[in-house]
Order: C-alpha cells, then sequence, then structure tokens
C-alpha cells in the first residue's frame, strides 16, 4: 500500500503540471476534490472521516490523470496531423 506522503507528493506533481498545461481545468477539478472534502467533513465517526478523505484524494488523483491523459491525447494528436501533413 501507498504511504500517505508518496500520495500528496504524486499529487502535488501531477496538479503542478496540469496547473502549466491548462490552468482552468486545474481549478475545476479543485472544485471537485473541495466537494469530496465537504462530504468528509460531515463524517459521523473517526473512520468514516478517514474513509470520505481516501475517496475525496483517490477521486482528485483519478480526475488529475484523466486531464492528463486528455491533454496528451490531443498533443499527440495534433503531432500526428501534422506529420500526416508533412508527409502528404
Amino acid at each position: 500500500m501507498r504511504s500517505r506522503d508518496e500520495c500528496n507528493e504524486r499529487i502535488e506533481r501531477k496538479a503542478r503540471v496540469l496547473g502549466q498545461l491548462d490552468p482552468k481545468q486545474e481549478v475545476e477539478l479543485e472544485g471537485t476534490f473541495t466537494n469530496h472534502v465537504a462530504d468528509a467533513i460531515r463524517a459521523s465517526s473517526p473512520t468514516e472521516l478517514q474513509q470520505e478523505i481516501d475517496k475525496a484524494t483517490e477521486a482528485y488523483e483519478d480526475a488529475l490523470d484523466e486531464a492528463l491523459y486528455e491533454i496528451l491525447d490531443k498533443h499527440f494528436a495534433a503531432e500526428d496531423s501534422t506529420e500526416d501533413a508533412s508527409v502528404a
């Protein structure tokens, strides 16, 4: 199982890259994370609180991955188009 520090560092790196590539997308993802954290705050027990925080963290990292992959897909598609045009 991954440590919380490793997870936080990984998320910070991904968020930094996304912020450089698409700041608007980063802000939207942070809003989603905030909504999950709000759910955690309403937890009725310490165990439930930790579960909700873990869910929020996982959801945020998954959303970061999805956004970064989407940006990379667009980038590589644009490169392919450029290469196809230069070959023709």
